[in-house]
């Protein structure tokens, strides 16, 4: 179940629009309701999806930087030094840049070994991150009531926000259950 709402997360960021620069005339998109005219020399807003098939042929440059691993490291150390119940801030798309990443990486260390061990630090800052984060949202889905939960849905990623609804239910069923209370 949780790998099928990551999974839906997932849909959600490669649907998601973004600037690019546009190299060829490539007449108008639509999407949903907006027009766009992907004509040379302009700027344009596409989902995500389409920006990266674009761009591997050159017609479409993608204008937003992609995650690196000194942002990664950065992220560790804000997410270190905040409170039990704070998050650092991380791009949107967080997660799934960072499988991009560890993706381009491992391509790269297979041409030259010495790379992989920029994949390991990666690897290893990325699970302490996780683990950092992983317990406060444990913690927060403990020991918070459902008004409080849905404050937190604002702090944290959508695959996050998943996982604290969800262990929220988990435990506030189980909670009910040792007791036999009706729900």
């Amino acid at each position: 179940m949780i790998k099928s709402l990551v999974g839906l997360a997932t849909y959600y960021h490669e649907l998601s629009p973004v600037k690019v620069a546009v190299f060829r005339d490539l007449g108008k998109l639509t999407v949903g309701s907006s027009t766009e005219l992907l004509s040379r020399g302009v700027e344009a807003s596409i989902p995500l999806w389409l920006a990266e098939l674009l761009s591997k042929d050159g017609s479409v440059e993608i204008k937003e930087s992609m995650l690196d691993p000194r942002e990664v490291a950065m992220a560790l150390i804000s997410e270190k030094g905040s409170g039990d119940k704070d998050f650092a801030k991380l791009k949107t798309r967080f997660y799934l840049e960072v499988r991009e990443l560890m993706h381009r990486i491992r391509e790269a260390s297979a041409k030259e070994p010495e790379i992989a061990i920029s994949l390991l630090k990666l690897e290893s800052n990325l699970d302490d991150l996780i683990q950092y984060r992983v317990r406060k949202i444990t913690k927060i889905a403990v020991l918070s009531n459902e008004e409080e939960i849905n404050e937190y849905l604002d702090k944290v990623l959508i695959e996050e926000g998943v996982l604290l609804k969800i262990l929220k239910s988990v435990i506030s069923g189980w909670r009910l259950s040792v007791i036999e209370r009706k729900q």
